[in-house]
């Protein structure tokens, strides 16, 4: 997609979100119907200026026209998630969802060796953690407090605490977790 199609599905795709019609969005830019219109179409090459006149209307950043669109869904095989581990290889962790400007959360997967403990002293100040085990079992402690998850079982806690992962099962455990970063 060039740069002209992607200007054309975000300028309609944020002018219908905003409820505006062309005569409205014109009238707020001081261009032309006809321009937007041809712009929405991607059959124009809109000019810096006008790009910051429709960006300014829309009360968008400029780049919001710019940036290609994600797709309305993207599948993340686990097979393709890039795995990495703890100096003996016992406690290993994959990102599904890294954490974006647009994104307050990260997304992992947990993975646990019999008999292994992993201690995180603690995130960033706000922020909360979910762990839902997948597979075996895991005791967490978080701030002297003890609990037991087996397979199915979910935590919330303070992830601003330090808090304590032991698999005390007989075989591997797993856990989906996801840490919060709540804006604001």
């Amino acid at each position: 997609m060039n740069v002209n199609e992607i200007i054309a599905v975000n300028l309609q795709d944020l002018r219908l979100r905003q409820n505006k019609s062309l005569g409205q969005l014109a009238e707020e830019t001081g261009l032309s119907k006809a321009v937007l219109s041809n712009i929405e179409k991607g059959r124009a090459n809109p000019t810096i200026n006008t790009i910051w006149k429709i960006a300014e209307a829309l009360h968008v950043p400029y780049s919001a026209l710019l940036e290609p669109r994600q797709a309305a869904a993207h599948k993340i095989a686990q097979s393709d998630l890039v795995m990495q581990s703890d100096e003996q290889g016992h406690y290993r962790i994959g990102c599904y969802y890294p954490s974006t400007p647009e994104r307050d959360f990260e997304c992992f997967l947990l993975a646990f060796d019999p008999g292994v403990t992993h201690v995180t002293e603690g995130h960033t100040e706000h922020s909360h953690e979910y762990i839902f085990v997948r597979e075996g079992k895991l005791k967490l402690e978080v701030a002297g407090q003890f609990f037991y998850l087996q397979t199915g079982d979910s935590l919330t806690f303070d992830a601003t605490l330090r808090h304590i992962y032991t698999n005390e099962g007989e075989g591997i455990s797993e856990a989906l977790c996801i840490n919060h970063y709540p804006r604001g």
